[in-house]
């Protein structure tokens, strides 16, 4: 080992303090850039796994009531590749346990086969029964009935259209359209008191008098498809019966929600990093220049022996380099865990068939990176410093 590494282990000991605190500072900006990104990426990819293999739709649009003969109207559009029409309505439910009545959406799915949008992720029970029984059956939404202890087998009672119905409940299921499941006019959930109920197309055509007719569409649009025009097209279309204007999946309430705390990770993941990690540097900066001040004799020494200034600088960089380093490793190893804990938390809170833990590779090196540049910032005016001072000078006081 030569001299100078010797120097930097016992200087390293020596301040152990001042650097144990700077490390801390720069392992929370690494560990926020982690978290954040890794918890970022992960959600992204999650929900565009869950959109695509369960279809969720492009466009939405709610109406008053609308004749089955616009459905290939609808599917003539230009750039509309799948039509999905439905009876959608809000009902009363009598919950057990429950002390004041609870509000619910009421969304119809075909009588056979499965939703071709917004198909539902099957958690607990079993499908609707098909025709002719099965009138009184429904699935209810995960957090709803987690809320309110609700199992397979439970009823719940629903005043449909002014009539008190007791609907049994056959299965639980989760789907992309409520991800983040919150009642109309709502900012934040409550499953105790919102939930949303699926059941057979031709039960709620009768319990709405809705027989041969629909009040809401889905849409999927084909690959390059112009969304405004089809949004002008689908409100010219439905205007006569209701229609209360299509929106895109950006709109989408749930989506919208998601999207939002997709674009929050983003840019706290850049934000509060750069504040730890300039404060860092600067702190790192005092130290250094103080180290230099103290060790004028020493690097005269070093110089009058014929330590060039590079040898010198590079010393005190690597100095600055060791100490960041530490702090960096501490950070990636706390980002990974504090992004686990996350993700775990995010899958209680955002309902998704499974949760995609993707480490982001990128950001990992970024963090690294501006870590290293934030050592080089902070140790670049007393580097310069220290290989500015000629022999002669450094051996007097300053």
């Amino acid at each position: 080992m030569v001299a100078l590494d010797r120097k930097l282990l016992r200087d390293l000991w020596h301040l152990r303090g001042q650097l144990g605190a700077i490390g801390v500072v720069v392992a929370c900006g690494v560990a926020t850039v982690v978290t954040t990104r890794t918890a970022y990426t992960s959600l992204v990819a999650s929900r565009a796994a869950y959109y695509q293999q369960y279809r969720f739709g492009d466009v939405f649009v709610h109406l008053k009531r609308g004749p089955a003969s616009l459905e290939p109207a609808l599917r003539a559009i230009t750039g509309v590749a799948i039509v999905e029409t439905r009876i959608v309505s809000g009902v009363t439910l009598d919950v057990p346990g429950l002390a004041e009545p609870a509000t619910g959406l009421l969304v119809s799915v075909p009588e056979r086969g499965r939703p071709a949008l917004n198909d539902l992720h099957l958690r607990h029970g079993r499908w609707l029964e098909p025709p002719p029984g099965g009138r009184d059956e429904v699935i209810a939404s995960e957090a709803f009935t987690a809320a309110n202890g609700l199992a397979v087998g439970d009823a719940v009672g629903a005043v449909l259209n002014g009539r008190w119905q007791r609907l049994r409940i056959t299965g639980i299921a989760i789907s992309p359209e409520y991800v983040y499941e919150i009642g109309e006019g709502g900012l934040f959930p409550d499953n105790k008191r919102f939930g949303v109920l699926w059941m057979r197309r031709d039960a709620m055509e009768a319990a709405f008098d809705m027989t041969g007719a629909f009040n809401d569409v889905s849409l999927r649009l084909e690959p390059g498809a112009a969304l405004p025009d089809v949004l002008a097209r689908v409100d010219r279309l439905l205007e006569p019966y209701g229609g209360l204007g299509a929106y895109g999946r950006d709109d989408q309430v749930s989506a919208r929600f998601l999207k939002d705390e997709i674009a929050q990770n983003r840019v706290s993941g850049t934000a509060i990093p750069a504040i730890f990690l300039g404060i860092a540097a600067f702190l790192l900066n005092i130290v250094l220049a103080r180290l230099v001040t103290t060790e004028r004799e020493q690097i005269a020494v070093l110089k009058a022996f014929g330590y060039t200034d590079w040898t010198v600088g590079w010393h005190y960089l690597k100095f600055a380099l060791v100490a960041l380093s530490l702090g960096a490793a501490a950070g990636v190893a706390l980002g990974l865990r504090l992004a686990t804990l996350t993700i775990t938390r995010y899958a209680e809170f955002y309902r998704f068939p499974e949760f995609v833990f993707r480490l982001d590779w990128t950001a990992l090196a970024i963090a690294v990176l501006v870590t290293v540049g934030a050592a080089v910032l902070g140790a670049i005016s007393a580097v310069r410093r220290a290989v500015r001072l000629p022999p002669a000078v450094a051996m007097q006081p300053e």
